[in-house]
Formats: C-alpha cells, structure tokens, sequence
C-alpha cells in the first residue's frame, strides 16, 4: 500500500512540473507576442509620424508660402531660409510678440522695422503694420537680403547676424578669425545664438526636403 501510494504521489508531482513548464512556455510565448506586437505598433507609429504628410501638416507647415516665394524672390534669397526663420521666430503666428518687443511673423523689432520702411520707402509707415503678414514678410525679405549681401550669402553669419546683429557678428568674425566661408555654427560663442542658428539650419534643409518639388510654378 504504501508503495503504491508513493508511486501515485510521484505520478501528480511529474504531472505538475509538465503542466508548471507548460505554463511557463506559454507565457514566455504571449510575452514574446507582445513585444513584437509593440515594436510593430512603434515602427508603424514612427513611420506615420515621419511621412511626408504628418511632417508638412504638423511640423514643417508652411501658411504663407507666396508670400515668402514672392518677396524671397524680390530679394534675390532662398525662400525655405525664410520659411525656416518664421518657424523659429513666431511659428507663423502673425500676433506674436517677444519679451523684448519683437512683432510679427520675422520678429522685427519696432526701431530695425522704422529703418527698414525707410531704406524701403514704404509710406506712412508705422510700428502696427508690423502685425500685418503681407507687411512683415515684405519688410523682413529684405533686410535677409540686405544681410545675405552684406555677408556674401553665407547662410550661418546671415543667421547669426538676425539673431545677434550685424555688429556683434562682424566682431565675432574678427576674434574668431571667422572668413564669409565660415560654416561651424558649432563655435558660435553665444549659447542662445549658437542654438537658434543651429535650428534655423536644419529646419531650412527640412522645408527644402519637403517642399522643392511642391512650390507653386511662378510665372
């Protein structure tokens, strides 16, 4: 008797360990599942974050694009720097205004936009038509022209010079022993200027990556 009930007990113990083992498969099994589950649901996420479509409706929207096409080509500059500027500037909100009194869509400050109207000559000019796109865009074109011509069209010191001024970017250039064919805005001195002409470079290569073949055909 007592044989028989050891070899019983020893039976539902190998029972056990098959159905504990069992168990143990399956859940690594539904474990595995899941992780593939996710890294799909990731991958498929990232690629409907990163299309073209989600990019230009979300990130690299572009409201007023004639006219930055318009007056960039009035002023002879890249009109995807212009775009970029705008993004980082006001994220093309017409109404914006910074903690040091810049207005606008380009973020022109009320005694530069004063100067620029009257290089320009624009008439009647005053500091509210700085909330109006059309304005704004036409004003801020051509001071980024007056720039690119003023630093031989380079993109980094004709950023630097929007952030931190023309005078601050030629001494910067002068102790630095900066020439027109800098291009390491990595050595910009300035963190907040270092920073922002950083993202205004690679937001402008995105706007070309999205938009060279979709710009309307002017005529």
């Amino acid at each position: 008797m007592i044989f028989l009930v050891e070899k019983r007990k020893k039976r539902i113990s190998k029972s056990r360990t098959r159905k504990s083992k069992g168990n143990t498969s399956w859940a690594w099994k539904l474990l595995a599942a899941c992780i593939v589950a996710l890294m799909c649901f990731g991958w498929g996420c990232w690629r409907v974050w990163n299309s073209d479509y989600v990019q230009m409706r979300y990130v690299y929207m572009w409201d007023y694009q004639q006219d930055i096409i318009t007056y960039s080509q009035k002023n002879s500059i890249d009109p995807f720097l212009v775009a970029a500027i705008i993004k980082n500037e006001s994220n093309f909100n017409n109404k914006a205004v910074s903690p040091v009194g810049a207005v606008g869509l380009m973020q022109i400050m009320p005694e530069t936009g004063a100067w620029i109207a009257k290089q320009m000559g624009i008439p009647n000019y005053n500091d509210s038509m700085l909330y109006e796109a059309k304005t704004n865009i036409r004003m801020g074109c051509w001071y980024v022209g007056e720039l690119d011509d003023e630093f031989k069209h380079n993109m980094a010191l004709i950023m630097i010079a929007y952030n931190a001024g023309r005078g601050q970017t030629k001494d910067w250039m002068k102790v630095n022993n900066w020439n027109y064919d800098f291009n390491e805005p990595s050595k910009i001195p300035y963190p907040d200027t270092r920073e922002y002409v950083q993202k205004v470079l690679r937001d402008r290569d995105k706007y070309y990556l999205y938009y060279k073949d979709k710009l309307p055909k002017q005529k």
